[in-house]
């Protein structure tokens, strides 16, 4: 016989912890959007690194040229309101884009320009954040869209 690791009740010899500390050590189910800001970084590598996205993220820095969370400084950095692991499943699921499997990365309507000091807070919120997310595909739909008139 030997001590548990954790709470020092007796355990047997090819055992570290006792019943009750393995399943408190057990790792918990996940969503996948607590692991948000780097891992999607990475993830998404090639499309943050894409013409597309460069030309999308100035476009997005040009109109909204100071925060838009404290309004106070200029927006540095391109942010997704809802996450992009969470937008990228939206879209494919809503089937709007049947050809496009990386639509949602790029919507307009789920962006926002911020600040580093505010992308930091949002981003430490993002990971934080539990329940379900806002639908950014409803929101890109009520977005209003453009009118040429000839």
């Amino acid at each position: 016989m030997r001590l548990c690791g954790m709470c020092q009740t007796k355990v047997p010899d090819n055992v570290r912890f006792c019943v009750a500390c393995t399943a408190a050590r057990a790792p918990k189910p996940s969503d996948g959007s607590k692991e948000h800001s780097v891992t999607d970084r990475i993830r998404y590598a090639f499309l943050y690194s894409s013409a597309r996205w460069t030309s999308i993220a100035q476009r997005v820095l040009r109109k909204q040229p100071f925060c838009k969370r404290c309004g106070l400084n200029i927006s540095e950095l391109v942010d997704h309101i809802v996450p992009v692991s969470v937008v990228i499943v939206q879209a494919q699921e809503s089937g709007r884009w049947p050809l496009h499997k990386w639509a949602g990365f790029y919507l307009e309507s789920n962006l926002q320009a911020l600040c580093r000091a505010c992308h930091f807070v949002k981003t430490a919120e993002d990971k934080a954040h539990v329940g379900a997310w806002a639908d950014a595909i409803a929101i890109e739909e009520a977005a209003p869209k453009r009118v040429f008139s000839f």
